[in-house]
């Protein structure tokens, strides 16, 4: 006998739990720069006694499995004669609101993402700690989430913020699947886009070219960061930037290895859609099991995915990138040694 699933959810709104009245309930959840954002449609009649920067929690359950799932603050409140709309932000949109003017020394990304999270409130998780930095500016032209996003993608880590409201960054290893989900069990439609990937080669030049951040010279501009050993000029398939807050061969290697492990994810990417699945998350890696031939290759990682839950259905949707062996975090090592050749 075959039991049907009844998708439910716990929404906190202040000092109101809300289990059945809402009219539709959608979280977005992704990496930076993206922000977390969740969407409550109540009836308009509906007695909410909530205000802007009241504490949100929301706890889905597909019927099989239950998670907590988000943890922000209202950020606006929308009321008409049909419906009142709620939206939050968690961690993300905070930091997305401030603009910090701090300069750190002697630092890495993970110190400039504990500090700028301080300033602002909020907490920490598990940070990849990256390349040594001899200083970085954090100058309001960028808003602290841009700045965090910024110095986490020079060593390859994909930042997000946890269901308990913490901010993180980890270089995702996509080569092992965290868990399978099967055409015909858990999936109900997937898609597939394999483009050109022309760019072969990505440089990231620095500004003084020192051996370490230690070094006596790191702060003095040079002419040939490369010390003799340029990489090929800028071409088609060649893409340089400058990110003068790199001051060592080995950091910049570093980010324009990074650079290109993720163009190379982005060329292989899809969405599918599933019945409610409230343990995906962005970085979550995932084997997709019984497809059409041509459909997917090896496993795949998570950039976003979407919960929805309405009268008519529950579900989540998942924007994926594609994984497998070019995302281990032993290949990108592996970039490193061969950008580095001769360098040093």
């Amino acid at each position: 006998m075959t039991t049907l699933l009844s998708p439910s959810y716990s929404l906190q709104i202040g000092s109101q739990i809300w289990k059945e009245q809402l009219l539709r309930l959608q979280l977005t959840l992704t990496s930076a720069p993206g922000i977390d954002i969740l969407r409550a449609t109540l009836p308009a009649q509906a007695p909410l006694d909530a205000d802007v920067d009241d504490d949100v929690e929301l706890t889905i359950n597909s019927g099989e499995q239950e998670e907590k799932v988000f943890t922000g603050t209202v950020s606006v409140i929308r009321r008409s004669h049909a419906s009142i709309d709620v939206k939050a932000v968690n961690a993300g949109g905070v930091l997305a609101r401030y603009r910090p003017a701090a300069t750190y020394e002697n630092a890495t990304p993970a110190t400039v993402v504990r500090n700028l999270a301080s300033d602002a409130g909020v907490t920490t998780g598990s940070l990849e700690t990256g390349s040594e930095l001899a200083f970085y500016v954090a100058d309001p032209c960028r808003t602290a989430w841009d700045h965090i996003y910024r110095v986490s993608s020079w060593c390859g880590a994909m930042v997000t913020v946890s269901a308990d409201n913490k901010v993180e960054s980890r270089v995702v290893n996509a080569a092992t699947a965290d868990l399978a989900l099967r055409h015909g069990r858990e999936l109900l439609n997937f898609a597939r886009n394999k483009a050109i990937a022309p760019l072969e080669t990505f440089v990231v030049a620095g500004e003084s070219g020192a051996g370490s951040v230690s070094s006596d010279d790191v702060h003095r501009p040079t002419t040939d960061f490369f010390a003799g050993n340029r990489p090929d000029d800028p071409s088609p398939s060649a893409v340089w930037s400058w990110e003068p807050a790199l001051r060592t061969p080995s950091s910049a290697a570093t980010a324009g290895a990074a650079r290109k492990r993720t163009y190379g994810a982005k060329a292989d990417r899809g969405t599918f859609t599933a019945f409610l699945q409230p343990q995906l998350r962005p970085g979550t890696i995932l084997e997709l099991q019984e497809l059409p031939e041509g459909l997917t290759e090896g496993p795949v990682w998570i950039q976003t995915v979407r919960h929805s839950l309405a009268p008519t259905g529950a579900a989540s949707r998942v924007d994926y990138l594609k994984g497998g062996d070019s995302f281990d975090p032993l290949a990108l090592l592996g970039s490193l040694v061969g950008s580095l050749g001769g360098l040093v």
